[in-house]
């Protein structure tokens, strides 16, 4: 019997929570983002310095603009940091750069693997695509770029009503 109360317990928390496999998060089809203090508004050039201080991310462009629920490619500039001070442009990172949306409230992401890639001509500029936001809500998008034995990453926290 206490087993059955466990399982059941479980079974209720992981469809309260949501996945992307979960029926609960499938049906959501709008979210108002008007007080989701949490959300940034998009602009071309936001910018954001990594948590350990060793990189800079400047989302240079999105298609769709602003970022929209189904699949998204961004192009980012990757620069080095060194004492808060922005430095040069960081090519051949493509292989070191993790992209993963998640949406927080909901405790899940999206199967849905971004691929990085070089912009042709352009010196620390990388497509990454698809940038798969599939419902509306909060995302919380995070580019993790290894650096060797070091590690730095940005958050970009972008809100979709629908």
């Amino acid at each position: 019997m206490r087993e059955l109360v466990v399982l059941g317990l479980i079974e209720a928390v992981t469809l309260g929570c949501g996945n992307s496999n979960s029926t609960v998060d499938a049906d959501i089809t709008t979210y108002d983002c008007a007080d989701d203090t949490r959300a940034e508004t998009y602009t071309v050039g936001d910018e954001h310095m990594g948590a350990n201080g060793l990189i800079d991310v400047k989302l240079m462009s999105a298609d769709p603009a602003p970022p929209a629920r189904g699949n998204n490619t961004w192009v980012m500039l990757l620069s080095s940091m060194s004492n808060g001070v922005v430095g040069a442009p960081m090519d051949g990172m493509a292989s070191d750069i993790t992209v993963s949306p998640y949406m927080p409230d909901h405790m899940h992401g999206t199967p849905i693997v971004p691929e990085i890639t070089p912009v042709d001509g352009q010196t620390g500029q990388y497509t990454l695509t698809p940038v798969n936001l599939w419902m509306p809500g909060l995302w919380q998008t995070t580019i993790a770029v290894s650096l060797g034995s070091a590690s730095d990453k940005v958050a970009y926290n972008f809100c979709l009503p629908d």
